[in-house]
């Protein structure tokens, strides 16, 4: 039986960067439509059991009664038996519980928070970001039923060659892993006030990387200004900032923000080579402040080449079509 797990995160692009910014906030009615057109997508492959978050919003619900009778799903609907926290740890927890129900693939709605949060607890699951966050470097833009097609074919066994292994960020501490990004690790200066999002060039002094590329937004796109580094490249990158210095940069660090920064140094990382950071220092991971090395002690950033294992929709699809899986009916 083909079973995929859906998260969507109802609290995704609600940051405080919209205060500072001009971001964009998707709202709960447009999630539900984005879950509507993934739902339908699904439902013309061999999908048979579709698993999920049931969230604060019960917006995998309202996307299914919002269907019209004709065109709900003939896949079964299961929600997650969770106690809702009502925190970043329901997203960790129904990744988890989903990768120990075996599902062959999951789709997430979020930013590049959300992604790094399913990511840790997946393993080798193939997992399908769709965005809906603040900066969305990681997920894609995309049409939500090519999504749901994509999704459904790749768990069905077809087009296993469009999963590509991405890179990510690991953080250690005292020989431990102790987190991940997908994105940017920003470390900020012992005197900021980052709290919930970094958005201020002041509080930054470096920034690790897997990819950067100028058309994204946030602070990977810094990276991008100076040195693209595709999600393809065998390395990542490493800026450190001088805000005294005379080269200047200009990069947008968050939607309709766009920052004038110092650049002491700009170099392509290779893979394991260690960044140490060391405290008092907050690293903010694809954007938001979580996690502080003590005073007297230190952290190391690598980039490995072992991240989570993405399904590009394109590739998918293109797959699937030569190998005529748009031709079958679905059986379940």
């Amino acid at each position: 039986m083909v079973r995929v797990g859906i998260i969507a995160n109802p609290a995704a692009g609600k940051d405080v960067r919209r205060l500072v910014s001009e971001a964009t906030i998707v709202t709960a009615p447009e999630k539900v439509g984005l879950l509507r057109r993934a739902l339908v997508g699904l439902d013309a492959t061999p999908v048979a059991e579709v698993v999920y978050l049931r969230d604060s919003m019960h917006l995998v619900d309202q996307a299914v009664q919002a269907l019209p009778q004709q065109r709900r799903p003939a896949f079964t609907l299961k929600a997650l038996d969770l106690a809702l926290r009502h925190s970043p740890e329901d997203t960790r927890a129904a990744a988890a519980l989903m990768a120990s129900q075996e599902v062959q693939g999951i789709l997430v709605l979020g930013g590049d928070g959300t992604s790094r949060l399913v990511a840790k607890e997946i393993g080798d699951v193939p997992m399908l970001p769709i965005s809906t966050g603040t900066n969305n470097a990681f997920p894609h833009w995309t049409e939500a039923t090519a999504a749901g097609l994509a999704l459904g074919f790749v768990a069905s066994g077809y087009a296993q060659d469009a999963v590509r292994r991405r890179k990510r960020i690991e953080v250690h501490q005292d020989g431990e892993l102790k987190a991940i990004a997908l994105v940017d690790a920003v470390v900020l200066r012992p005197e900021s006030s980052a709290v919930l999002a970094v958005w201020d060039p002041g509080d930054v002094e470096e920034v690790v990387v897997t990819q950067g590329l100028p058309e994204t937004v946030g602070w990977s796109a810094a990276v991008g200004a100076a040195l693209p580094t595709g999600p393809a490249d065998a390395h990542g990158a490493h800026l450190r900032l001088d805000h005294e210095s005379g080269r200047r940069l200009r990069a947008a660090i968050a939607p309709g923000l766009v920052a004038d920064l110092g650049i002491a140094e700009v170099r392509a990382l290779p893979y394991d080579t260690a960044i140490t950071v060391r405290g008092p220092r907050s690293i903010a991971l694809d954007g938001e402040p979580l996690w502080r090395v003590p005073a007297g002690q230190q952290a190391t950033l690598t980039v490995s080449p072992h991240g989570p294992r993405v399904i590009e929709i394109a590739a998918a699809l293109a797959v699937a079509a030569r190998e005529g899986a748009f031709w079958q009916v679905p059986t379940r």
